[in-house]
């Protein structure tokens, strides 16, 4: 709200609040921005040594967790682009597996629900093992994706972002006639 309220001009946090569109923050302490409200928080409490009182600042990170689930339940079909790999890309898919276990150990009666489409852009290869590196195909042996066979459709782009991002908007302002 802030941003929309004072600063002119486009912004990415800007245009989604204005557009209601919701911002997913992983993980959130593992940030720069996380960093600098921890900080403000002990500030704020005029704290002047250990840190450990602001354990009671009132934060629940498992908001995000279940509107995204929400958000999944609700959805027709689901797809997901991602850029780059790490801990905003495994949060995002393990939607599915989460359901599931959610599903058996509370006894809920959720939907099974599967990305049908996916495109990621990653500069990891699968050889080198990390997880970064893993394929949006490889996702379906632990009931993330929609298998092909079944009508799955995944795009890999094995790029820098900074470069394969900028021509892919390009490509699509030109197909639209932006």
């Amino acid at each position: 709200m802030t941003l929309a309220e004072n600063v002119q001009g486009p912004g990415i946090l800007k245009s989604a609040y204005e557009n209601g569109v919701p911002v997913y923050i992983q993980a959130f302490t593992d940030s720069e921005l996380a960093l600098d409200i921890a900080t403000h928080m002990i500030k704020k409490k005029g704290l002047k040594g250990a840190t450990s009182q602001v354990l009671d600042y009132s934060f629940n990170p498992f908001l995000d967790l279940l509107s995204y689930t929400n958000k999944i339940i609700e959805a027709k079909k689901i797809g997901i682009f991602t850029i780059g790999g790490g801990v905003p890309r495994n949060w995002a898919q393990q939607v599915g597996p989460f359901m599931e276990i959610a599903s058996q150990r509370l006894d809920l009666d959720l939907p099974e629900r599967r990305f049908h489409y996916g495109i990621r852009i990653c500069p990891e290869p699968v050889h080198w093992g990390g997880l970064s590196g893993c394929t949006n195909q490889e996702g379906t042996s632990w009931g993330k994706f929609v298998p092909e066979s079944e009508g799955g459709k995944y795009a890999e782009i094995y790029s820098d972002a900074t470069i394969a991002w900028p021509l892919l908007v390009m490509g699509l302002v030109d197909r639209i006639g932006g």
